[in-house]
């Protein structure tokens, strides 16, 4: 009985383990860039989407895009990207913000859309927290579209300057 709960532990170590590095390579490491630039329409999957622009909103003007749960330390500023997808349900939580070895999710609390009727598509604010270095710097970032949309190896990721 032991020799047979033994074996069974040990087939579900090796399940983990092997489940554990499939995960590992399947993140943003592993993927080569496709690049895009500012404004180009990528289609993905079931959806189009391009970016409009990125600007760096005034910390007096912040409530205007975040609900009452935003937090930003003093030592970041927040970046809007705005941009516009014909799909609604395009997970936009996932955009992955990144400069060199940095890299940020979009702040859930800093994420709005508009329905724009007259042209069928959504348009979307993003808002990202970066360090003010960075900003400061004038650094392009690079924008990676969200993970679901990722395949053969080749995630798209548009470059954008502020």
């Amino acid at each position: 009985m032991k020799k047979i709960i033994g074996g069974i532990s040990i087939v579900i170590l090796i399940g983990l383990f092997v489940w554990r590095v499939h995960d590992l390579n399947a993140n943003a490491f592993s993927y080569k860039d496709k690049m895009h630039s500012e404004q180009e329409v990528i289609e993905l999957a079931s959806a189009k989407i391009s970016v409009e622009n990125m600007v760096v909103i005034k910390d007096s003007d912040i409530n205007k895009y975040v609900d009452e749960d935003y937090y930003k330390n003093d030592s970041e500023d927040f970046l809007l990207v705005q941009l516009w997808s014909t799909d609604k349900n395009i997970r936009i939580s996932d955009f992955q913000l990144g400069y060199q070895n940095f890299v940020t999710l979009s702040d859930i609390s800093a994420i709005s859309y508009d329905y724009e009727e007259d042209k069928g598509r959504y348009k979307f604010n993003l808002g990202f927290n970066v360090p003010k270095e960075l900003i400061k710097n004038k650094q392009q970032f690079i924008l990676a579209v969200p993970s679901k949309y990722w395949s053969n190896e080749v995630r798209d990721v548009i470059e954008l300057n502020l």
